[in-house]
Formats: C-alpha cells, structure tokens, sequence
C-alpha cells in the first residue's frame, strides 16, 4: 500500500492517540490516499471506513508465514465437529462452484501493514447449510497445512464478517496469499486471517 500521511476527518478526535481510538460504526474513520500505511496500521479495522482508499494490486499486498504446496487434485477443505451433522470433504472444484461473495474488505496487521484488496469467496453460511451445523454451535476453528489456527465465536460469524476467499482482485488466490482457500475476516486483524485451510471445526 502506498504510504500515505495521516488525516483524521472525525471531528472532535484529533486529540487522541490513534492507538487508544475506538468507535462505532457510525463514527468510523474515514480513510483517505493521504493516509500513511505506518499511521493506519495503529487503527483496529473495526474503527476505520476505508472505502476512499485504493485497491492494492496483488504485487502490493503483504505476505506472512512460509507458502505451502499443494496439490489441488489431493487437497480437501475438511468440515467436522460436535455441531457438524454432516461432515464435508469439499474438493477446491466443489468449492469453485458454489455461489460467491465480492467484498472490498482492508487487512490491518497492527504496528507493521495494511493491505486493501477485493475478495471473492464462498460465505460460511452455505458450508454450514451442506454441513447441516446445528444453530447451537458456540465456536469454529479454522486450521491451515501450516499447523497454524484460529478461534471464532458464533456472533462473529453471524454478524457475518467471515468467509472464505478463493480470489482477490479478481485473480486466483496466490500460493503467498493463502492458495488454494484463505480465510477473510472483515473488522478483525489480520493476524487471524488464516491461510492454506485445510479444516473448519464446530463446537
């Protein structure tokens, strides 16, 4: 992203230390070019509008953790759990043919980059519609080929911030950027976007 200097456009907030700022969704941040990517990674993406800014190309977009190989015709995005009545073994041709989301959503990796990009995917709701997930879930697990992983709660599914991206910009997913299914996790920090997932697990 280009560097861009900070210009908080909220009134009364210029005081502030942009790192203990936080508001609502109506007092959200309105981001502009002019914004520094160092100022805008000390924001939390839940307090920011970044609709002003420009997309990053895929060149630009950050890269974290060591890319994983896979091979597609092998590959399975697995669904279990105690909540799971149907348990899933998705192949990345499955995947392809559901129906998909478009969402421009910004990845802030607080203190280090921000990334703005659009991704294409499948929303959790229409895994959870084939996997039959009982409505008294309380958490779902994400697992990467890397052996990282993250915890969600069911209300930041059902506010539906969550989804599984097999584009951006339009463009395949990269192997660098979470090939073959990465997760996006719209108003939560980056470091939870997991990538390369293998498994989703419901409790």
């Amino acid at each position: 992203m280009k560097m861009r200097s900070l210009m908080l456009v909220v009134s009364g907030i210029a005081a502030l230390s942009v790192a203990a700022l936080s508001t609502s969704a109506s007092e959200r941040i309105k981001l502009t070019p002019e914004m520094s990517e160092k100022e805008i990674a000390r924001l939390h993406p839940k307090d920011v509008e970044p609709s002003l800014l420009p997309l990053d190309s895929i060149e630009e977009l950050h890269t974290t953790g060591t890319p994983q190989e896979v091979n597609v015709a092998t590959w399975r995005l697995r669904v279990k759990g105690e909540k799971v009545n149907a348990s899933l073994s998705l192949t990345y041709e499955e995947l392809s043919q559901m129906e998909m989301i478009e969402k421009k959503v910004i990845l802030i990796c607080p203190g280090f980059f921000v990334d703005y990009a659009e991704w294409e995917g499948v929303p959790l709701s229409t895994i959870f519609e084939k996997a039959k997930v009982e409505e008294g879930y309380e958490t779902i697990t994400f697992y990467a080929l890397d052996g990282y992983s993250s915890r969600f709660s069911r209300e930041e599914v059902e506010n539906n911030l969550l989804f599984l991206a097999l584009k951006v910009n339009g463009e395949t997913l990269p192997k660098e950027h979470g090939f073959p299914v990465r997760l996006v996790a719209e108003d939560i920090l980056g470091g939870r976007w997991v990538k390369w997932i293998s498994a989703i697990d419901l409790k």
